[in-house]
């Protein structure tokens, strides 16, 4: 299974997450990791996603950056084996 990472830049907007997470989720990703810091007048979100069965992450990526309130996606491409700065943790745990 794959892990992919989406670097994303946003404006510092109430409810810019949750459409994020929104998208991801309606487009058959499982949101792995999750992490935000708020970046000058913006934040800097951090999501790494794996797909549920065969999805293309340029798809994905393309798709959020059209959301309201997103200024920039980029794709990182990680592979199960290779280390992640990110520690991943259940979904239970996360609250938007």
């Amino acid at each position: 299974m794959s892990i992919e990472t989406l670097n994303i830049e946003t404006d510092n907007v109430n409810g810019t997450l949750r459409r994020i997470w929104t998208v991801i989720e309606q487009r058959g990703w499982f949101v792995r990791c999750l992490l935000v810091e708020e970046s000058g007048d913006g934040a800097k979100t951090w999501v790494q996603v794996s797909p549920y069965g065969e999805r293309k992450i340029e798809t994905l990526r393309r798709q959020i950056e059209r959301l309201v309130n997103v200024r920039s996606v980029k794709l990182e491409q990680r592979s199960r084996v290779r280390p992640s700065m990110f520690k991943e943790i259940p979904h239970t745990e996360v609250v938007l």
